[in-house]
């Protein structure tokens, strides 16, 4: 039950954020922690004003993949990559948000114990 509750106080969160990019990143990753520096870096970024991502294994078992929200202006796929150090041939998904109960449903679907790893950057 508890997970369901923390769940539901992240969504609403991310939801209260009106993240405007929802971006998947799917580089060889064989350990959920392993983008952790890669993603502060991004954050403090200049064009990045509010980040959230999590981490999920893919379907096969075999990796993770990272969906990430993102509250940013002028700021390419390209430029993700490159302030990642990953090709862009990673970022496969790369939108605006549509809607922010979906997304915020999307992002945090996994969110249940240990399974997940998931982060907020926030910059004042």
């Amino acid at each position: 039950m508890r997970n369901i509750s923390v769940r539901s106080k992240w969504r609403e969160y991310i939801k209260s954020k009106n993240f405007n990019t929802l971006v998947t990143i799917q580089a060889p990753m064989k350990h959920q922690y392993i983008f952790e520096s890669r993603m502060e870096s991004l954050a403090n970024m200049p064009r990045i004003k509010d980040m959230f991502y999590s981490v999920e294994k893919n379907v096969d078992s075999m990796g993770y993949h990272i969906h990430l929200l993102i509250n940013t202006y002028n700021t390419t796929r390209d430029e993700l990559a490159w302030a990642l150090n990953i090709k862009p041939s990673y970022v496969p998904y790369y939108e605006e948000v549509d809607s922010q109960v979906g997304v915020s449903n999307y992002v945090t679907k996994m969110m249940k114990g240990d399974q997940i790893h998931y982060s907020y950057f926030n910059k004042k």
